[in-house]
Formats: structure tokens, C-alpha cells, sequence
């Protein structure tokens, strides 16, 4: 397993829409390769809890998430998911300010910005699965919100692109020393 390059912001493929993936592309040996790099990348950097494939210089429709329980989070249950070629395809109620932050915002530092961005409660996407299988569910709580983030990657979109209030941008350490407990 390897660990992935970070992108950072202001590369062009941030921007992009990535490429979506045919069931024969997902099948192959570079895909599968991709993939167990992004996990292995995501847990062993600490990079948050998703990792789009731009995010670490590929621009095709892949993220993979890895929430798992924290000293500020205890009572998260560890959930583990691949999207390939993620589409929200239902939203529920209405957008909200949440926290959130982007490891694609911070060179080698760990102290990135974060910001109140806007994003709705529960989702339903309609994704790929590391099969090519079709699968479609809904998702609230942190796991939507992060599917949420992650599918915006793929379609060009930063979380700076959702926060209607600039007043909100913090930094890491000064967002953990604020609301992190």
C-alpha cells in the first residue's frame, strides 16, 4: 500500500468535474490499487474522515470514508464506504450551517481553515459500489454530511463554495480549542 500525495487548493484538478467510472474501469487492477491507497493514505495521515480521489491527483469519481470514533466524538460508531461516481439524487429539508474544514486547504501543516458550510441533514445517493453494483441509500449525521463534502469534490466544489458567511472561517487549532471538547 502506498500513501497518496496530497493535492492542495489552487491545483486545477480541484476544480474539475473527475471522470466517472465505467463497472469495467472499477474492476481493474489500478482502480482496486487506487482505492486501498485512499484508505490506507486517509488512516494513516490522519487526514479527516474522506478522501476524494482529486484530493490526492486523480481526477476520477471515487471517495472512500472512514469515520471512526474519537476523543470528541466517543459515542461515533466506525462506518466504512467506497462511492464511485456518487449522485445525490434527494435532499431532505432544508440547508444548514455545520462546522467543516478541507485538508486540501493546508500545505504540510495541519492547521487548516474551517468554516460553516451549508449542507442539508439527510441525503440519498445513488452510487457505485467497489463491484460496479448499483446501490442507492440515504444518509444523515456526520456520514451525510461527509458524503456531502466528498461528492461536491468530484463535481469541482469546495466546501468555501457552500459558506454564506465568511465571518465563520477559523482554524483547526483554534476551532479545537473553541468547540472540540
Amino acid at each position: 500500500m502506498n500513501i497518496l500525495k496530497k493535492t492542495s487548493f489552487g491545483n486545477p484538478i480541484l476544480r474539475q468535474v473527475a471522470h466517472r467510472l465505467t463497472p469495467e474501469e472499477i474492476a481493474s487492477d489500478e482502480i482496486k490499487q487506487l482505492i486501498e491507497d485512499m484508505y490506507h493514505t486517509l488512516d494513516k495521515k490522519k487526514f479527516g474522515v474522506g478522501l476524494a480521489a482529486p484530493q490526492v491527483g486523480v481526477s476520477v469519481a471515487i471517495s472512500t470514508i472512514h469515520i471512526q470514533a474519537m476523543p470528541w466524538r466517543p459515542d461515533v460508531d466506525e462506518f466504512k464506504l467506497t462511492v464511485i461516481n456518487p449522485e445525490i439524487t434527494a435532499v431532505y429539508g432544508r440547508r444548514q450551517s455545520m462546522w467543516e474544514g478541507c485538508i486540501s486547504f493546508c500545505g504540510d501543516q495541519r492547521d487548516f481553515p474551517y468554516a460553516k458550510a451549508l449542507r442539508y441533514k439527510r441525503v440519498r445517493v445513488r452510487y457505485l459500489d467497489e463491484q460496479g453494483q448499483q446501490q442507492e441509500a440515504d444518509f444523515d449525521g456526520l456520514v451525510g454530511h461527509v458524503l456531502q463534502h466528498e461528492t461536491d469534490h468530484l463535481n469541482g466544489i469546495l466546501f468555501v463554495d457552500r459558506v454564506r458567511d465568511n465571518s465563520t472561517f477559523i482554524t483547526t487549532s483554534e476551532y479545537t480549542k473553541r468547540y472540540r471538547k
